[in-house]
């Protein structure tokens, strides 16, 4: 029988469940570069020995840094398509000796992976008759003493979650009772319980190899894998920068490394050709991108990080307020001397979006890059922005610069949110420097005078509500906000929101009017409009406008529709109170819809009866919500009858 006889033979099988197991390193790495050339020798002599070794050789590296490829790649080249040479086996995530039991006769037969049935949790009933063993006295010393395979490789010995010194005993007994010879695989830094491990291991582990990054064959490979063309001829272009960096985060990890020109590969895609088209611009793009993301990965910086202690602005307030302890950032800064970690090309936000959520804004990456040093001159630079950049600019633009924010601050030039909270904080930090000679108490109280000014004059943008809730004090337009966690800034933020929110309140009035109108002209209009499940197709009006209706003119409004229009235009507001609003956003309205409820009551008494008993029904199905919200709502007085189907 061929097909038993293929069963019964030995393969090499990965055992691991999915590509998070996996590196993701490519499996073609040659392993004959300098790095590594005593790991290859030794193995060779190893698997030379014409007699049973009695030991086991450990090859051992940090996560990432390209052990199971390394191997992989040796063994390929060894035994070429010999596939019964050797019996490969993962021990990610098993959690007790027979876990591993299975896991490793899954391996020398793979097409008996999966079986369910167990004895005693070992390996199965049926695969155990097939391989013609005694269910009952199965033993790893029959099994090694049966197959002859020339090695047996055990990896991902850190991320078993049995015991390791259990699992090396394990491992022994192949050393000890089948005379294999047998190679693992661990981080053994990450290994818990090390003295239980370290007295195994001594018994067990005749050599250690320490596996060594492959920088340059791992890099030209994941250079040519890159799909991008443009991009992949940028990375080879900037193999010396890239190897530079490597070098300096000491992380020796191919992982991240791989990762890292894929995201990059992403971000570089993104860019416009004019953008792309200047060296100097991508080379810094470049080098900020990798020490993050390395930095980031590695785990030794954070989100918080990024947003709050990058920036020239951030390191020299830390040196103001004389913080003895380096930051994150700071760290980072003196790792990598040849990059620097706090230029703006980027803003912290975008950084955030990008190396912590994934997020590619193509717009928005190219807008921060448009706006940056590489593309614009301090002639076209908002005055604002000059001032903020005090940093790099020549005393004579930032003078100047400054005498013109001055100028337009007396002007009141200034009336979009974000730059205006830029300019405020701007003052505020110019005061204590001395640049301003004004105090932090009057600069607050022009803020103010500033603001009201906005106001009176009808200047300020007029902003929905929740949009008016998610405006940052603490940065825009890719620039973080200086002071933005003074208690005086944060009391001009809290004043110019309120500003805000007046300033939509008095549109309410005239949003109000346009929707009554709209009733009247398209009930469908109306409902999109109104009603918080809309298709979207106009902007939906989500603050308590219609409380500025006149109530009467609402209902002789909503009496003079066809009826088909009025059964939309009640369902509007159905939807509309659905969900608890009343008692939230659209508390404003909670009385003004008790008292339409009302109106139409009264009015429905001077109709026709079957006009009456119309509006009495529409009001009865369809304001419900509007009644459960007000505690003083009165019982409606029509006779009860039952919301026919499709109502």
């Amino acid at each position: 029988m061929r097909w038993l006889e293929k069963l019964m033979s030995p393969h090499e099988v990965r055992t691991d469940s999915g590509p998070s197991i996996t590196d993701p390193t490519p499996q073609t790495i040659p392993p004959t570069s300098a790095a590594n050339k005593h790991v290859c020798e030794y193995l060779s002599y190893y698997l030379d020995l014409a007699h049973a070794p009695r030991f086991a050789v450990l090859l051992s590296g940090p996560w990432g840094v390209g052990k199971t490829h390394l191997l992989k790649a040796f063994l390929k080249s060894r035994f070429g398509d010999e596939a019964n040479a050797y019996v490969y086996v993962s021990l990610y995530g098993l959690s007790n000796l027979n876990e591993i039991d299975d896991a490793l006769f899954q391996a020398v037969y793979p097409m008996l992976t999966g079986m369910p049935a167990k004895i005693a949790g070992r390996v199965g009933t049926a695969a155990l008759k097939w391989a013609k063993f005694d269910a009952d006295q199965f033993s790893l010393k029959d099994f090694a003493s049966r197959f002859k395979a020339k090695l047996y490789v055990f990896d991902d010995l850190e991320r078993c979650d049995a015991k390791p010194d259990k699992v090396l005993g394990y491992i022994n007994q192949f050393v000890e009772h089948g005379d294999a010879k047998v190679i693992v695989l661990a981080n053994e830094k990450e290994i818990s319980d090390r003295e239980n491990y370290d007295r195994r291991r001594e018994k067990l582990i005749g050599k250690t190899l320490e596996v060594r990054s492959e920088f340059e064959a791992a890099f030209g490979h994941f250079a040519e894998n890159i799909d991008h063309p443009d991009t992949r001829s940028f990375i080879q272009a900037s193999a010396a920068d890239i190897a530079k960096i490597y070098d300096l985060s000491e992380l020796n990890n191919l992982r991240i490394l791989q990762q890292t020109l894929w995201d990059f590969e992403r971000f570089h895609a993104s860019l416009l050709p004019e953008y792309k088209a200047n060296n100097d611009a991508i080379l810094t793009l470049m080098r900020l991108i990798f020490v993050l993301s390395f930095e980031f990965k590695a785990g030794r910086i954070a989100e918080a990080d990024i947003r709050s202690g990058r920036g020239m602005h951030a390191m020299v307030l830390a040196r103001l307020n004389k913080e003895e302890q380096k930051s994150a950032i700071e760290v980072v800064a003196d790792r990598y001397p040849i990059v620097d970690v706090n230029d703006n090309i980027l803003s912290n936000e975008l950084l955030v979006d990008f190396l912590v959520r994934g997020t590619v804004d193509a717009n928005a990456i190219n807008a921060e890059i448009k706006a940056s040093s590489f593309f614009i001159t301090v002639a076209d630079e908002p005055s604002w922005r000059t001032v903020w950049h005090w940093l790099e600019r020549s005393d004579a633009e930032f003078e100047n610069a400054l005498a013109k924010m001055e100028q337009q601050f007396a002007e009141r030039a200034f009336v979009g949110e974000g730059e205006l909270l830029h300019v405020l904080g701007l003052r505020l930090f110019l005061s204590d420097r001395g640049i301003l000679p004004v105090s932090r108490p009057e600069i607050v109280e022009q803020g103010k005078i500033y603001i009201d000014d906005l106001y009176e004059t009808k200047k300020l943008l007029i902003r929905r509500f929740d949009d008016i809730t998610e405006i940052r004090f603490s940065g825009w337009d890719g620039l973080g906000i200086h002071e933005n966690e003074a208690p005086d800034f944060k009391e001009l933020f809290s004043y110019l929101t309120l500003a805000l929110k007046r300033t939509a309140e008095d549109n309410f009035a005239i949003q109000a009017n346009i929707v009554l109108s709209e009733m009247k002209k398209d009930a469908q209009k109306f409902l999109r409009r109104l009603c918080w499940t809309s298709d979207g197709s106009e902007q939906q009006i989500r603050e308590p406008v219609l409380a500025k209706l006149d109530v009467a003119e609402f209902v002789e409004a909503m009496v003079g529709l066809h009826p088909q229009e009025q059964r939309i235009a009640m369902m509007a507001l159905k939807g509309r109170y659905e969900g608890a609003v009343l008692d939230r956003e659209l508390a404003d309205e909670k009385l003004w819809i008790i008292d339409v409820r009302d109106a139409l009551l009264a009015r429905s008494e001077t109709l026709k009866p079957i006009a009456k008993y119309r509006i009495q029904k529409l009001v009865e199905w369809n304001l419900k919500a509007a009644e459960a919200a007000v505690e003083k709502a009165k019982p409606l007085s029509s006779t009860d009858v039952s919301e026919p189907e499709g109502a």
